[in-house]
């Protein structure tokens, strides 16, 4: 009876390491359904404000023309991401995951369908017909909101999306 009783207390013990150790996953059945791009977070490692002015300069269009790096920001934590969008054209407006694991995301009004999967803290897509795969880190979900971490040029921002409940 000793050796059941001790070995019943270390498959307890071994139990409850166990479960200490591993790493919170986010949950696939949270990040599914169709999420739009709320508004800019934060800026994290902001690279020098020679690089951002030769990036304002390469991007130079009429959405542009007088605004500075700053004010666009600033439009883009009140939800405007018009020019925000022309300075950074990899970021996703919209981004739609379904439980079958296919997805589409829509990049400056520019649908991209293809395949999802989570690994870890983040989604890995991959598009259809291509090797192409983007990695989408997330920072924190919940039922109707998701934060992504993306790297840009001028370093790392943070964005909220919204759950789009009228899908």
């Amino acid at each position: 009876m000793k050796t059941i009783s001790k070995y019943f207390i270390f498959l307890l013990c071994l139990c409850l390491f166990y479960s200490c150790t591993k790493v919170p996953q986010v949950s696939h059945l949270k990040v599914v359904g169709s999420w739009k791009l709320g508004k800019l977070v934060s800026v994290a490692e902001i690279t020098d404000t020679v690089e951002l002015k030769t990036i304002a300069a390469q991007r130079s269009s009429s959405d542009l023309s007088g605004r500075d790096l700053k004010t666009v920001m600033v439009d883009a934590d009140k939800g405007n991401f018009s020019k925000f969008a022309s300075l950074f054209p990899d970021i996703k407006n919209v981004m739609e995951f379904k439980a079958d694991n296919t997805a589409s995301l829509t990049i400056n009004g520019k649908p991209i369908s293809g395949t999802w999967k989570m690994n870890k803290n983040s989604i890995v897509f991959t598009e259809s017909g291509k090797t192409k795969t983007m990695k989408i880190s997330i920072a924190k979900v919940d039922n109707n909101t998701l934060l992504i971490d993306e790297k840009t040029r001028i370093g790392s921002i943070r964005l909220l999306y919204n759950k789009d409940l009228k899908k």
